[in-house]
């Protein structure tokens, strides 16, 4: 199964529900969408500011198949400022505040992009092993030589 899949082939799915407000000094998660067209969309985690829904942490894995992938986090990210906003935002959860040090995450309001997890969530999302270098799509069938069957 997934991310959002159903039990049922076929049928649509469905994001969590999550409420519009969290407990006071909670961070909401989203994910992300780029539309990747003609290849797979580019999915990644976005904690956004409380002073901005537009401004926050991008963590996500950089990189293409041909040369592999890395962990990476854009501190301080402003779609208004790059003019690249997601295709779809999609609400996942509210963190509580005692998981993120939004100080260090935000880095004190200016951009930077890093590789090192400053807070228990990021650590957490950090244990996601990125995509390895491959041509290979993950649904791609290995045909094995008549000698092997």
């Amino acid at each position: 199964m997934g991310l959002f899949s159903s039990s049922k082939p076929g049928a649509a799915s469905r994001p969590p529900a999550v409420a519009p407000s969290g407990p006071p000094g909670a961070f909401l998660v989203e994910l992300l969408i780029y539309n990747g067209a003609p290849f797979k969309d580019h999915w990644a985690y976005w904690i956004r500011s409380h002073r901005s829904p537009d401004r926050g942490a991008l963590i996500h894995a950089a990189g293409d198949v041909m040369n592999g992938f890395s962990f990476e986090i854009k501190r301080s990210y402003d779609f208004r400022l790059t003019g690249k906003p997601p295709t779809k935002r999609v609400p996942l959860q509210w963190v509580d505040e005692k998981f993120v040090i939004e100080k260090v995450m935000f880095n004190s309001d200016k951009y930077k992009v890093d590789q090192t997890p400053v807070c228990d969530f990021e650590v957490s999302a950090h244990k996601v092993k990125v995509p390895e270098k491959t041509l290979r799509a993950v649904d791609d069938k290995v045909l094995l030589p008549k000698c092997f069957y």
